[in-house]
Order: structure tokens, then C-alpha cells, then sequence
């Protein structure tokens, strides 16, 4: 009888460890990283908004990559060339119509740039944001 419990418990035992495991190593859900520019130049690094170094602002080709919107209003004609469907050209052509013509107030308003029809604006529009 003895023998039939300490075969019981040994069984159940090693049933049981799998799911021990499991529950015991399971790591802890990591703390959301608010991505921000961090340290100066030339060793600067994209972190988390919590990491050491002193905070900068991230540059439009930085954003673009971390899937941010660019403000074409604030943005140079390379940061503008990164945005989907406007090549160099056209991003200086951007930069120049800003000058000449001032801010746009909204994203529609590319349309006016020549060049930058109703196709290229669609495939930039989920990539520019007009900020107040």
C-alpha cells in the first residue's frame, strides 16, 4: 500500500512540474517603451523616454521609421524624401511651394505642389500630419 502511494505521489508530482515551471519562470510583462530621442551628437540613439542620456527630439527620418507621422510644414526636403510617394524632386518641390506659398493647413493642401497629384498624396497621406 505504501508503495502504491509513493508511486501516486511521484506521478502526480511529475505532472505538476510542467505547469509549476511555467507559472514560476513566466518573465514579467515588460513596461511600455515611449520611443524618444536620447543623447547628443555624433553618439546619439533612439531609446525609451525612461533611459539615461539627455533628450532630443526625433529627427523625421526617425519617426518615419518608428511608423510617426511628419509634419510637412516643419520638415526639410531629405526628412520629406523618406515619406512614401514623394521622391527628392518632389520634397524639394514641397519645401519650395512652403516657401513661396506659406504653411499648409492640412495634409489636401500638398495638392497644390506640382507634381503631387491624387495618387502620390494617397500613398503619403498615412505618413504626414499637419500639427497645430
Amino acid at each position: 500500500m505504501a508503495r502504491r502511494i509513493a508511486l501516486l505521489l511521484a506521478l502526480a508530482a511529475a505532472l505538476a512540474a510542467a505547469p509549476l515551471r511555467d507559472l514560476l519562470e513566466t518573465p514579467a510583462v515588460p513596461t511600455p517603451c515611449v520611443p524618444s530621442g536620447r543623447g547628443r551628437f555624433p553618439r546619439h540613439w533612439v531609446g525609451c523616454a525612461a533611459d539615461l542620456g539627455a533628450a532630443r527630439p526625433l529627427a523625421s527620418e526617425e519617426r518615419l521609421a518608428l511608423g510617426a507621422r511628419v509634419d510637412p510644414n516643419r520638415a526639410s526636403a531629405r526628412e520629406l524624401a523618406f515619406v512614401p510617394g514623394l521622391s527628392r524632386r518632389l520634397a524639394a518641390e514641397v519645401v519650395a511651394d512652403r516657401e513661396r506659398n506659406g504653411p499648409y493647413p492640412d495634409v489636401e493642401s500638398l495638392l497644390r505642389v506640382r507634381g503631387v497629384g491624387p495618387g502620390r498624396l494617397a500613398q503619403a497621406r498615412e505618413a504626414l500630419v499637419v500639427e497645430p
